[in-house]
């Protein structure tokens, strides 16, 4: 009799367990993941400048031909293009403002197929422009309009398959793909930990799963990585279609949802700890910044992160680097070799790393 019990309460447990991993995704454990990382390597930065950058609020920085794009949303210019090849020589350009040449809200920085070209994505315009190293070198100032969107997306990159990737709060899904040959194509929905998360609205859950979007250079892979929570996503674009590669997910957001008939949010909990705060692609890697800082015990500082860690595009752990400096964002060269950071010193001030 005593032993029918135990077979009883153990296919109760069991039966419990299938119940909760219904219920709820999988979740891996951040510290272990953190584990995984055999190689750590502490790294000490340098000026990127022997005489000193002067920089407003700088936000995105881009890599591309031997060069470093800034986005800087305070001063007289938008954009710093800095010659690493040309004796860091120093380009500033662009305003703000509606008209033709002039853009109201840079929301990304992306890859083009051209080497020496970047794509700067308004999305209060719904626009990609075109900023063109050679062009600017020569004083020609002009950003012509490579794809207008219709989606209302808040990111767009080009693919090698001539379509657009764009990132948006659409009615069911996270990504579309649009272009002349597929026309308008939806994929996946954001991120949620069980079937009552599920119940949110796509457009308003994706509010608590915003974060960065970035292709490799080949235009072929795309990395997503989550700012509320240790989630990241890889994908792979196809002509007609993207293919989810691979999928990590260390937690989820704490947030509320408020919604009315003239506006939507979810603001997150000051509780919540800030995960991959800034991302990086190149053909051979993925780079994360990772926080792990809530708001409540850090402020602002929960948004800037010292820990890089580098992965394959399969997935795998690779290289684990703790900086001198917290970094309010980061771009890689094409070899892998430098990280370029926007370093925080009490000021920002732009710092390299040695990766090899």
């Amino acid at each position: 009799m005593k032993y029918s019990n135990y077979n009883s309460l153990v296919l109760a447990f069991y039966i419990l367990i299938i119940l909760m991993s219904c219920g709820q995704k999988g979740v891996d454990n951040i510290a272990s993941w953190d584990y995984s990382f055999g190689e750590v390597k502490k790294l000490v930065s340098a000026p990127c400048l022997d005489e000193e950058l002067i920089l407003g609020r700088p936000f995105l920085i881009h890599y591309a031909d031997s060069s470093l794009l800034i986005y800087d949303d305070i001063g007289d210019s938008l954009f710093i293009l800095l010659d690493l090849k040309d004796n860091n020589k120093i380009y500033r350009f662009g305003k703000k403002g509606e008209g033709s040449d002039e853009f109201l809200q840079v929301f990304d920085i992306c890859n083009m197929k051209s080497d020496s070209v970047l794509g700067v994505y308004d999305a209060y315009k719904h626009d990609l422009r075109e900023i063109n190293f050679g062009q600017i070198k020569r004083g020609n100032i002009n950003f012509p309009v490579i794809f207008k969107d219709t989606l209302s997306s808040i990111k767009l990159s080009p693919t090698n398959y001539g379509t657009y990737l764009g990132l948006g709060f659409y009615e069911n899904n996270m990504l579309s793909l649009t272009g002349n040959v597929v026309g308008r194509k939806f994929f996946f929905e954001y991120p949620y930990k069980d079937g009552h998360e599920k119940k949110i609205s796509n457009r308003l859950r994706g509010m608590a799963y915003q974060g960065t979007l970035c292709s490799n250079k080949s235009l072929g892979n795309f990395l997503y990585a989550v700012r509320s929570a240790p989630i990241f996503i890889l994908y792979s674009v196809e002509k007609d279609r993207i293919q989810k590669t691979y999928e990590w997910i260390g937690g989820y957001p704490i947030y509320k949802t408020e919604e009315n008939e003239t506006w939507r949010s979810a603001p997150m909990s000051a509780d919540n700890k800030m995960a991959f705060v800034m991302a990086y692609a190149t053909d051979s890697y993925v780079y994360l910044l990772y926080s792990g800082k809530s708001i409540k015990e850090a402020g602002t500082d929960a948004f800037k992160a010292n820990i890089i860690y580098r992965l394959s595009w399969d997935g795998k752990p690779n290289c684990k680097f703790e900086l001198d400096y917290s970094l309010t964002n980061f771009c890689v060269s094409d070899y892998d070799d430098i990280l370029y950071g926007l370093a925080d010193k009490g000021e920002i001030e732009l710092v390299q790393y040695v990766l090899k």
